[in-house]
């Protein structure tokens, strides 16, 4: 006897993992983020490695001259800037909210940067100096051959000017505003670690990364970009061409028959004034650690955890963190 009025069973269906879902949309939005610093550093690259073989080739006068550098960081940052851009424009984001700094905070902010340059500094010098006891070999700062020799006016366009503001762009403007949505620690934590990996070389790693750490702060506290380009700009400007000034002043005069001068005296000065920038940056960080506390939840709900595993274990950020260790490995040869 068939029932036609039975009730027709609909097939089971599993309860849908909302929270997997969450972290699959998650890895796959932050993944735009890797790949596109990793295009930027690979068409970077590519252009500039075409730019000097042509110079060398068929400009040679030029490729010896003042302007080259220029013309090398320039034509990277015009070509791999935009690119960025139009990679991670359509991400969702959301700005940190707009307050003022003040001028003492600024001034123990540049304090803690200082220290936080020193501190890398130390770090990557001991690390360096063990690498070269283990390979029985030194290893060149190529960063600091760079630099030294280059005209003052090139260096203060390209690492005071330039350097700064497309970093501080990409690094704290776009990137921390498309990983607020998630959390300020996730942001923070990111934006810094991406800067020290860029840079391919343990020299710089350390000091980047911590002084990514503050530029972050700073900028996810107050959502004001010039902030951390005003520091970032003052600390490259003591570190590269102060700094470089004094050491090439002093080296002069290594085989003068006075063994103090008057520009000892000033290198002196200046290196305890950095010092005591670095005490009063330990002093406040000391003080108001605890005013600069970082939320771990966003609009999007994740745990921080889950966040984190979004950010680290997508494709577009292996594959950057792959290409940054080669240039880590490389610059131990060169």
């Amino acid at each position: 006897m068939i029932l036609l009025d039975a009730p027709i069973r609909s097939p089971y269906q599993p309860p849908i993992d909302t929270g997997r879902l969450q972290r699959k949309a998650a890895r796959k939005n932050i993944a735009r983020l890797g790949f596109a610093l990793l295009i930027y550093m690979l068409l970077t690259s590519v252009l500039q490695a075409t730019i000097t073989l042509l110079c060398n080739q068929f400009f040679p006068a030029f490729y010896n001259g003042p302007y080259f550098m220029l013309l090398l960081s320039g034509a990277g940052y015009l070509v791999g800037v935009p690119l960025f851009w139009g990679l991670v424009a359509s991400m969702p984001k959301k700005a940190p909210k707009k307050q003022k700094l003040g001028f003492e905070n600024g001034l123990a902010f540049l304090a803690v940067a200082y220290l936080f340059m020193m501190l890398g500094n130390y770090i990557a010098n001991f690390l360096m100096a063990l690498i070269q006891n283990l390979r029985g070999a030194e290893i060149t700062n190529a960063v600091s051959a760079w630099i030294t020799g280059m005209h003052p006016l090139i260096l203060f366009a390209i690492v005071v000017v330039m350097g700064p503001i497309v970093e501080e762009l990409i690094f704290r403007k776009w990137i921390i505003d498309r990983l607020l949505p998630y959390s300020e620690w996730l942001a923070v934590l990111t934006s810094a670690l991406f800067f020290g990996l860029i840079h391919g070389n343990f020299y710089q790693f350390f000091y980047a990364t911590f002084l990514g750490l503050l530029f972050s702060v700073v900028y996810t506290k107050t959502g004001k970009l010039r902030y951390t380009i005003a520091i970032h700009m003052l600390i490259n400007f003591t570190g590269s061409i102060i700094a470089g000034f004094l050491q090439e002043a002093t080296a002069d005069l290594s085989g003068a028959a006075s063994s103090f001068n008057l520009w000892h005296l000033v290198s002196a000065v200046y290196s305890m004034g950095m010092m005591a920038l670095a005490v009063c940056g330990a002093i406040f960080l000391f003080r108001k650690v605890k005013d600069l506390r970082l939320s771990r939840h966003g609009e999007k709900d994740l745990p921080f955890r889950s966040q984190l595993s979004a950010t680290w274990l997508n494709w577009g950020t292996i594959l950057l963190c792959g290409y940054c260790f080669i240039m880590f490995i490389y610059s131990l040869f060169i």
